[in-house]
């Protein structure tokens, strides 16, 4: 039987990393019903249109495993790759709530919660520059004279398209009392170049208003239903494209806002053995470190070895001891290292 080498071992682990693979992907459609299933429409639809770092993190994202590895005796634990885009289906919920937590508890601060909803008429190409332009026209009504009540708060920004061009529009939080709605619609017209604007307010002293200020910049469902051109159109205009602000008293309590909360969270789990220090490797090296555990490389011969010549007469030294490869000839053909 041929001695295994260094090489077959890594090989053997790659094939074996890979089954497992492929083993997770197909449970995992059958848990999710194709319909249900946006992050893969999204991703095949972009597959060859949008290649970057952003669109590999976002395939990434749910099929690949972190390893937690524990620096007191080396225990490791598998953990699912997220790759946090705000964009995508399966990372969008988590931060959401993390949203929900800043805003519920600043609510709880202030006695007069109102939810205000801006909107503009549909454009048909969506740009960075007309998302930053939006963005600075919320500025400038943050600084109207139609606001001047408002002490605090925070706006959300989303973006749909349901066939008839983009819809950009605002959802907004703020701590007021009473606004003027009618100055409020000419303002924000006047801002948008607009002859009149759709704008509304509702009182939200209950909990049902933290669903749509902290709603996502874009819903998944929606997005998986778009042709591919208007998903890379999108996603290439919100790339580094903030959609979250907060300003007035939520600005400046937003620190002491989160610093109790993280006080309130429960801290992570220990290692079995007691220690809480870990150490975060992805796939590819854990797959070096396998390789090096394995010990140094080991020469192979390659092509057929050059037949085995008698030892001359007067020559005592054996096989061993002469020059080349420990039992080949001296001259053996071509070295070749394999890891």
């Amino acid at each position: 039987m041929p001695q295994l080498t260094t090489a077959d071992y890594v090989k053997a682990a790659i094939k074996k990393r890979l089954q497992e693979r492929a083993e997770r992907e197909f449970q995992q459609r059958k848990l999710w019903r194709e319909t249900e299933d946006y992050h893969e429409t999204i991703r095949s639809k972009l597959d060859g249109v949008f290649e970057d770092n952003q669109f590999c993190n976002f395939a990434r994202c749910g099929q690949e495993d972190l390893v937690r590895e524990c620096q007191g005796c080396g225990q490791q634990e598998a953990i699912r790759y997220h790759c946090n885009l705000k964009w995508c289906p399966r990372c969008q919920w988590r931060l959401s709530e993390k949203r929900k937590r800043l805003l519920g508890a600043w609510t709880l601060r202030i006695q007069q919660p109102k939810h205000l909803v801006l909107t503009q008429k549909n454009f048909a190409v969506l740009t960075g520059r007309k998302i930053r332009e939006h963005q600075k026209n919320l500025a400038r009504m943050r600084r109207a004279k139609a606001m001047k009540q408002v002490k605090g708060g925070c706006v959300s920004i989303e973006i749909t398209n349901e066939g008839n061009g983009w819809h950009l529009h605002s959802h907004w939080l703020i701590d007021v009392r009473w606004l003027d709605m009618p100055s409020v619609s000419q303002a924000w017209a006047k801002l948008v170049g607009q002859e009149f604007s759709i704008v509304k307010i509702m009182d939200c002293r209950e909990k049902s208003y933290l669903q749509e200020v902290t709603k996502y910049v874009c819903e998944g469902s929606a997005m998986a239903q778009w042709p591919s051109e208007k998903i890379h159109e999108f996603v290439r205009a919100i790339k580094r494209r903030r959609f979250f602000f907060a300003f007035g008293s939520l600005f400046h309590e937003a620190a002491d806002v989160r610093r109790g909360l993280n006080e309130a969270r429960q801290p992570a789990e220990p290692c079995e053995c007691g220690c809480d220090r870990f150490r975060w490797k992805d796939e590819i090296a854990c797959l070096v470190e396998e390789a090096k555990r394995l010990g140094p490389p080991r020469a192979s011969v390659r092509g057929e070895p050059a037949p085995l010549r008698a030892t001359p007469t007067g020559d005592t030294r054996s096989k061993e001891a002469q020059p080349g490869l420990p039992g080949l000839p001296p001259d053996t053909r071509r070295l070749a290292w394999h890891y």
